[in-house]
């Protein structure tokens, strides 16, 4: 029967994610067999034979997914197969060295090297290079982007950092067919780059060259809130146009057969120039198949060539299952090749857009919640909109300025981009309405798959309000869920040289989040100056944050005004709604004009400050009232979570060690938050035979330029007995607890 290739298909999907392995995925898998077997029984030997087959290939292919190389400096001789990624000062690509493929991290000296680099090394020159191997690091905090992981994935181990790049030391070859299609598409881009404005070039290049490097970071993360990321992908709608165009051109002077043998030739090489994206190869692949059958005067299901597409893709490279471009491009297809019977009821152009746009929603919900943790509400509006204004007018128009570069038409193109990103900076910035529900957890998927399954069955059956309520009711589940959960948290998040720790009562009592950390801002040459550059607070807390399902802070306690610890603390108010700021009284000044713009109260906090939520009860020891120092003015603060006694010691020094002492001789804690990221003028030796903790936990940054933690500090608590953890070596330590205890786990053991 047709339309069920896509039973084996699902069965492979599973069974590569359940041999990762994914003890979930396993059990899903199992299930997915059982109800084949039972409702669908002449599917049921194919989709077991396909997960046999991809659960043993792929633990093949993952077997052999090893490194023959070692660690430390070594002179290799590389390959370019693309042109290298710039970004400011730093250079990066994928490069082939011998038999392996390394990642070639440079920092760039001058700008006259910049350019140097930028023109000669392209597809197909080899270097000869001298420099550090090194591993990538894995994820340190939780919800993380995993880049070890990451580069595993397209079968890269190492990290090559070179002393220098001696041009004189590289020589062009003979490239592969590869690469003079990654030249060509480069000189693309290029030539897009030096011909449109600023603005539109980067829509251009993506929508032309699926390459987004151009592209304004606010553009992309507006895009992204709404939904209609999509839209900057070469995807269906693109290969489509393309071939239509392409064979309705080329029927006027061969013969059908031929145009469309030619086209089988031309999608693999159109393929490259696209950028070779899950959603590229996807659209691409299924393109072939199905003018392959053409070419036989033959008819395949659309749901059949997607789903022989998704086996093509696995065989090719079983990873891709993993990534989020796959996951979104091959789910939002099969729900809307699966729905096309209600789609094509639609009475009018306005009602297909909306039930479209309301299909890919349901479809990719949990994807986007797993990823990217929350759901714009304007989005299934949004894509009504922009679907048809991409699709007929700005796509087009982007091609017909990049193939014929007419100034009128470039003009033309950069003010509707203009415009669209007004339409875009008004909803993702000017009237966000964004509901961030947080990663859902296995269960939770799974009962967002089955409320998304029974909504289109209702859908097709006409009561799709009926379906859309049970989707709410997920939803509403899911926003329930921390309020009935009895455990509670603490979690000292990896924000390099800084403080963050984040406190979640049980049963979400209350959340709080003690210090943000900060990002240094160095004063960068302009040629140096990075389109994305890294920060804590965007790049780590606020998607923990945002990850943790967190809309609301009760309390932001900032424990002074240094930047690693409030640095980021705009970030946080920008991305969730802060009840109250807490801060010390020397901090209280720098903290007001920080919050005002935000309209959040601040109140500055001295010693014998108290305030109990359920059992758990928070105490201030520091600073005394009238102390405005910067370090020896920190707040400090003991509480107890998990039976076990915190002691939040800031950045205190010495001398405000001795205070404290003086305050409460009788000072106890089972969990000490080491003061000033371990530095040798705190946590004294006498302040440690006062508070003696079984655990201490240190917040500092890899290789920091202060040397902490100081060798004196790690000897003090070791001669103390305490357990060590540290975020530069362990990563997150996280502290998960209920009324009978708790247990610690670290992100590097």
């Amino acid at each position: 029967m047709k339309g069920q290739a896509v039973y084996p298909a699902a069965a492979a999907l599973f069974a590569v994610a359940a041999a990762s392995p994914s003890k979930t995925t396993c059990l899903l898998l199992i299930i997915y067999l059982l109800l084949l077997f039972i409702r669908r029984p002449h599917c049921f030997l194919p989709a077991l034979v396909a997960a046999l087959f991809f659960f043993v290939y792929f633990l093949i292919v993952d077997h052999h997914n090893k490194t023959s190389l070692s660690g430390g400096r070594h002179s290799l001789s590389v390959r370019f197969s693309a042109a290298p990624a710039i970004d400011g000062d730093r250079l990066q690509a994928a490069v082939q060295a011998g038999k392996e493929r390394v990642q070639l991290r440079y920092i760039i000296r001058t700008a006259a090297e910049k350019e140097a680099l930028r023109a000669r090394l392209m597809p197909g020159v080899v270097c000869r290079l001298s420099g550090m191997l090194e591993r990538p690091m894995p994820a340190s905090n939780p919800y993380a982007f995993d880049y070890r992981r990451y580069l595993r994935r397209h079968r890269i181990h190492w990290l090559f950092l070179p002393e220098a790049i001696d041009l004189s030391a590289c020589v062009r070859v003979r490239p592969t067919i590869i690469e003079r299609l990654e030249a060509i598409r480069e000189a693309g881009v290029r030539r897009i780059e030096a011909q449109f404005p600023p603005e539109a070039a980067g829509i251009a290049a993506a929508l032309i060259y699926g390459e987004r490097r151009s592209l304004d970071e606010e553009v992309i993360s507006g895009y992204q809130q709404l939904g209609i990321i999509h839209l900057l992908a070469i995807s269906g709608g693109h290969v489509t146009l393309l071939v239509g165009a392409a064979l309705a051109a080329a029927i006027r002077f061969v013969t059908r057969e031929a145009a469309v043998l030619a086209l089988l030739v031309f999608l693999p090489m159109y393929a490259v120039l696209a950028g070779a994206s899950p959603s590229v190869l996807r659209a691409c692949a299924t393109g072939m198949i199905v003018l392959a059958v053409q070419w036989k005067k033959g008819m395949i299901h659309p749901l059949d060539a997607l789903s022989w597409t998704a086996l093509a893709l696995l065989v090719f490279d079983p990873y891709m299952v993993w990534d989020v471009g796959f996951q979104l491009s091959f789910l939002v297809t099969f729900a809307l090749l699966a729905h096309v019977s209600v789609l094509a009821s639609a009475r009018s152009m306005l009602q297909n857009l909306f039930q479209t746009a309301l299909a890919a929603q349901l479809a990719a919900l949990p994807i986007l919640l797993y990823h990217f943790y929350e759901i714009s509400v304007w989005s299934i509006g949004l894509n009504v909109f922009f679907v048809p204004w991409y699709s007929f007018v700005i796509l087009p128009i982007a091609f017909l300025s990049a193939v014929f570069s007419f100034s009128p038409l470039i003009w033309l193109f950069s003010r509707l981009i203009e415009l669209t990103d007004a339409v875009v900076r008004f909803f993702s910035v000017d009237y966000s309405f964004m509901l961030v529900l947080g990663r859902p957890g296995p269960w939770c998927l799974a009962g967002y798959l089955t409320a998304i399954a029974a909504a289109f069955l209702d859908w097709e059956r006409g009561r799709l309000l009926r379906g859309l309520t049970a989707v709410a009711a997920a939803t509403a589940l899911q926003l329930a869920a921390p309020y009935v959960d009895p455990k509670g948290e603490v979690t000292v998040l990896d924000v390099g040289q800084g403080d963050c720790i984040y406190i979640e009562l049980p049963y979400r009592k209350a959340v709080y989040l003690i210090d943000t950390s900060g990002t240094p801002e160095w004063v960068r040459e302009p040629w140096r100056k990075r389109s994305r550059p890294f920060a804590v607070g965007r790049d780590v807390v606020v998607p923990f944050l945002k990850a943790q399902g967190v809309r609301t802070l009760d309390q932001l306690i900032l424990t002074h005004d240094d930047a690693d610890h409030i640095g980021a603390a705009p970030e946080v108010m920008g991305a969730v709604r802060v009840k109250k700021i807490v801060t010390s009284p020397g901090a209280l000044p720098a903290v007001k004009a920080m919050a005002r713009p935000f309209s959040v109260p601040v109140a500055a906090s001295v010693r014998g400050d108290r305030w109990k939520v359920g059992d758990a009860a928070f105490s201030v020891l520091h600073p005394e009232a009238g102390n405005n120092e910067d370090n020896n003015g920190s707040l400090v603060l003991l509480t107890r979570l998990g039976r076990l006694t915190w002691l939040f010691a800031a950045d205190i020094e010495e001398e405000a060690e001795q205070a404290l002492i003086r305050a409460y001789p009788e000072l106890r804690a089972d969990v000490l938050k080491v003061a000033h990221h371990g530095s040798k003028t705190s946590t004294t030796e006498l302040f440690l035979r006062t508070v003696k903790p079984r655990a201490a936990i240190i917040s500092v940054g890899r290789y920091n330029r202060y040397g902490h933690p100081s060798p004196e500090v790690l000897m003090r608590l070791r001669q103390q007995r305490a357990i060590i953890w540290r975020t530069d070596e362990n990563g997150a330590i996280r502290y998960v607890y209920d009324e009978n205890g708790g247990t610690f786990q670290v992100m590097k053991p």
